[in-house]
């Protein structure tokens, strides 16, 4: 029987009959063709059973893999990624996020996909930073989307419906 799986709260428990860590992007393809129902496991901050499924897919071993791309002032994260790993690797780099998650421990992609909050009015929700995206579809397939396709807005929140993201493209600008 798998480890019980609970949220940040620990008020609540998902009940997958398994849950896949895959450190791979391969490994996430092959996870998604084969299941017959699956969810993506993001920080755990659901408080009700919207994200619980028979089989739940953390993306938190992936590498992180941030790449720079200075001439579009952009960078390229695993979606798995926290906010405070990733403002400290942008920090690092004397970049930022024009806006950061309320909570430290949000993934990227989670946030981005459920369209949550920054910390404030003016900057926008997380997900208005994204410039660019890869997703695995429930076949397996690896879908690339960018700001400007007719699809891309749909994608980005896409509430995990569509596939799970396993990569993001962010505009960033000097810390």
């Amino acid at each position: 029987m798998p480890r019980a799986e609970t949220n940040w709260a620990r008020n609540y428990a998902f009940r997958p009959a398994i849950v896949h860590r895959p450190s791979t992007v391969e490994e996430v393809r092959g996870i998604a063709a084969g299941a017959r129902r699956l969810h993506v496991l993001g920080s755990r901050h659901s408080f009700h059973g919207m994200a619980d499924s028979l089989e739940l897919i953390s993306l938190d071993a992936l590498p992180a893999n941030v790449v720079v791309d200075g001439s579009s002032r952009t960078i390229s994260c695993s979606a798995g990624l926290t906010y405070a790993t990733l403002a400290r690797a942008l920090a690092a780099r004397g970049l930022a996020l024009r806006n950061l998650a309320s909570h430290a421990h949000f993934t990227v992609g989670g946030a981005v996909a459920t369209a949550t909050h920054g910390s404030g009015d003016a900057s926008g929700n997380l997900a208005t930073a994204v410039a660019g995206l890869e997703l695995v579809t429930s076949g397996g397939e690896i879908v690339e989307a960018s700001r400007g396709d007719a699809e891309f807005e749909g994608l980005v929140v896409g509430l995990g419906a569509l596939g799970a993201v396993t990569r993001l493209t962010l505009d960033v600008e000097p810390a």
